[in-house]
């Protein structure tokens, strides 16, 4: 495979990344990313583009010899958050921030286009390229792809996530369970609202959800076994109109599930729901708990296909600087889906800069180091060589 010219290509990558960190959307809203994808995606003729509705955009190369179906994901969509990072190129879309890197990942994916296309009639197999929206809010687009049946054909699934607590320039990569699976609840705390100088004649909702904030807690402390890892965060409570005068009628409470284990998962979803009602019944309230209908199940990152990216990553950046984890990270993540259709492998990217201050993911201060991105590119046509050469061994 030859190498791209590196110095216009980087170039080509901060620019995709900046006009895309500029005019960050929300979830299931990227209206003008997608229209952008598709005018920045009209340089590549030869692509055939579809639009899958809830999906994202799906671009894929064809070359004119027989080998493997290979699928690139990227995901496109930002955060609810107000950005406080002093850049030209920060968010100008008021309380909506690239603040888990999704940005990034769109200009390295565009990048390998970019580097694959010149070179695709002496190239085999077919390359899919995903652009999919809806990352962070479930069902997520990755769901509304494979149900389409439109990657059906494809054999491989590989995806970059960035890590800006990992030095820029290294690469992680967990084999087996890589990331968690995730469910997301709502408890609604039904009491009876009245006046506040007369607490005996009402029932408090705001007592009760705050003795289930306590409560929660002792689920994975006392019902789960140590040895496994799970993690219940209790996210919003909200309660009352801010009158003073008033008890209120009703409190909510959101929050997060997150393990390795589908029984660990169910064991906690009934703790949670005899808890809440328990806890409830004793302040003399109700408790409605629900959990959402479909969440995210645990990235499995095939074996065989961890040890080819692996030793993919070795070839792109060298050998001090990939790492084989030992554990799985406890992040949702959706890109699980596509194990539905064909192996898969997800790694992560260090972003972080040294001496930086390196703000984590979904924070407001999160800058990443740009420099990582044409790296990832370059591990995305180290795994691509790698498939083919096998391929072509076969």
């Amino acid at each position: 495979m030859e190498n791209p010219n590196w110095p216009q290509l980087t170039q080509n990558i901060l620019r995709w990344r900046r006009h895309l960190h500029r005019h960050p959307e929300l979830s299931h809203q990227e209206h003008h990313t997608l229209r952008y994808l598709r005018t920045e995606l009209a340089a590549f003729p030869e692509l055939h583009i579809d639009y899958v509705k809830g999906g994202g955009l799906v671009a894929r190369l064809k070359t004119p010899h027989p080998g493997p179906v290979i699928a690139l994901r990227a995901d496109i969509d930002a955060l609810p958050l107000q950005e406080q990072v002093a850049s030209d190129f920060a968010s100008q879309t008021p309380g909506v921030m690239h603040a888990c890197g999704h940005d990034c990942h769109t200009a390295m994916l565009l990048g390998a286009i970019a580097a694959l296309y010149p070179q695709r009639d002496r190239l085999s197999g077919t390359f899919i390229f995903i652009f999919q929206v809806g990352e962070e809010m479930p069902p997520g687009g990755a769901k509304a792809l494979v149900d389409s049946g439109l990657l059906n054909d494809a054999q491989l699934f590989f995806a970059l996530h960035l890590d800006p607590l990992l030095s820029g320039g290294k690469l992680r990569i967990k084999p087996g369970v890589a990331t968690a699976n995730r469910d997301t609840f709502t408890i609604r705390v039904l009491g009876r609202g009245g006046h506040s100088a007369m607490p005996h004649t009402c029932r408090d909702p705001l007592v009760a959800a705050a003795a289930l904030v306590s409560a929660l807690q002792t689920v994975v402390a006392r019902e789960i076994d140590p040895e496994e890892t799970a993690i219940i965060s209790l996210c919003s409570l909200i309660c009352g109109d801010g009158t003073i005068a008033r008890l209120p009628d009703s409190a909510e409470l959101c929050g997060t599930v997150r393990n390795f284990s589908d029984r660990v998962q169910n064991d906690i979803r009934a703790a949670i729901t005899r808890i809440s009602s328990q806890v409830c019944a004793a302040l003399r309230c109700e408790a409605e708990v629900t959990f959402s209908s479909w969440d995210y199940r645990a990235v499995h990152n095939h074996p065989d296909l961890s040890r080819l990216a692996l030793s993919a990553a070795r070839d792109a950046l060298g050998e001090e600087n990939v790492i084989e984890a030992g554990r799985p990270e406890c992040v949702g993540e959706d890109f699980s889906e596509y194990q539905r259709v064909a192996p898969s492998c997800f790694a992560w990217l260090g972003a972080g800069t040294a001496g930086g201050e390196n703000a984590p993911l979904h924070n407001v201060r999160f800058c990443p180091d740009e420099s990582a991105l044409p790296l990832g590119v370059r591990y995305y046509l180290a795994v691509i060589e790698q498939v083919l050469r096998q391929y072509q061994a076969e």
